[in-house]
């Protein structure tokens, strides 16, 4: 039986190396996506309970516009329209 062909030490290494280190960045780049994913759910979650508040004190003050500072409201006008002829 013939031996089989060979790449030298080095050349194996070299090609070893390389194919670990782009296993190991798309591993970084699927935990990375994983992450904002995750992130984006947050998000989501975290606009549905800002509109559940603000739908909470319209409820309660009607419409208004709220100071996050100092939690001093006032009401907002809208204006009508002007209907010209």
């Amino acid at each position: 039986m013939a031996d089989k062909a060979k790449l030298t030490e080095e050349e194996l290494k070299s090609i070893q190396t390389a194919v670990s280190n782009l296993n190991q960045a798309k591993t970084i780049l699927g935990d990375l996506s994983n992450q904002a994913y995750k992130a984006q759910l947050q998000v989501v979650s975290m606009e549905e309970a800002m509109a559940a508040a603000q739908k909470s004190l319209e409820d309660t003050y009607g419409s208004i516009s709220v100071d996050l500072n100092t939690g001093e409201y006032e009401e907002v006008v809208e204006e009508a329209e002007t209907v010209e002829e």
